[in-house]
């Protein structure tokens, strides 16, 4: 029987926790909504399926989640964000206190606070509250923004070498996914490092001006980050297509920034993982295709 659960495990930072897990010889249980579709995505660096134990239900069933939880040990929540993840994770967090689950680790973020100006900050602040008085043995993986958040200009930079923000200035530790990855591996593996809030960071704070400076010297042609007002950017994406609740967040991510919310780098990566947070350079390195 798995001992190790991971929760919507399609996701884009589960899927890799449980494809590092299986090349640990884990075999972890993973609750999805689309069996066919897990299969797609649930697979090892070669393409081949992952050996895990697939519970498919919706992460709202509460049968399902009774019978993803059934003998586990330990279990990893990491939804994405919506305007369905408080209420969603909150679920899972009272069906883990009904079945007395040993220990649950969280993926939220870090400086999460109810009255912080970013939503995702709020959202992931409301979750933490339910889940401290829910009795439930736990972890939180607090990351600062996510070096990922990068992706979402991509086709500018390829195409444009240029990408637009509110937010030239400020620092931000931003933090390879790839790190976050390891850090849960490492909680869901060594009771020894579970407990607690654990506020993961990049080596250093940068602005974006920084990033673009970094892109630059990696991809070997200039490129350039375009500051314009809050109110610009707003309509910039919504001209896009970006849902609305999502141009908030996306706005507040660009505020996260400004105030320096995440300037301060940590040490958590390397005494967690043993090895020192991936810099901004490698991560354009590993995904130069997306940016060239």
């Amino acid at each position: 029987m798995s001992r190790i659960l991971i929760a919507a495990a399609g996701g884009r930072v589960a899927r890799r926790v449980a494809a590092a897990l299986c090349a640990r010889g884990e075999t972890p249980r993973a609750l999805v909504r689309d069996a066919a579709k897990a299969r797609r995505v649930l697979v090892d660096d070669r393409g081949a399926a992952l050996p895990v134990e697939l519970v498919t239900s919706d992460i709202a069933e509460l049968d399902g989640m009774r019978r993803a939880l059934e003998g586990v040990e330990i279990a990893f929540l990491a939804l994405g964000s919506s305007l369905d993840q408080v209420a969603l994770e909150k679920g899972f967090i009272d069906v883990a206190a009904d079945t007395h689950l040993p220990h649950l680790v969280k993926l939220s973020a870090a400086a999460a606070a109810r009255d912080a100006a970013a939503s995702v900050l709020r959202w992931h602040a409301a979750i933490e509250s339910h889940l401290a008085t829910s009795g439930v043995p736990h972890t939180i993986i607090g990351p600062s923004t996510f070096a990922d958040v990068l992706m979402l200009n991509a086709d500018a930079i390829r195409q444009h070498s240029r990408w637009s923000g509110s937010a030239p200035r400020g620092r931000n530790a931003l933090i390879d996914s790839a790190d976050v990855v390891d850090v849960v591996v490492a909680v869901l593996t060594d009771p020894a490092k579970r407990g607690g809030l654990n506020v993961l960071t990049g080596p250093v704070g940068l602005t974006w001006p920084d990033v673009a400076d970094a892109l630059t010297r990696v991809l070997g042609r200039p490129v350039a980050y375009d500051a314009v007002s809050i109110e610009e950017r707003r309509a910039e994406l919504a001209a896009s297509g970006v849902a609305a609740w999502r141009v908030e967040l996306l706005l507040g991510l660009d505020d996260i920034n400004r105030t320096d919310l995440y300037a301060s780098a940590t040490q958590t990566v390397q005494v967690l993982t043993g090895h020192p947070p991936r810099t901004i350079e490698q991560y354009i390195e590993r995904n130069r295709e997306a940016f060239s």
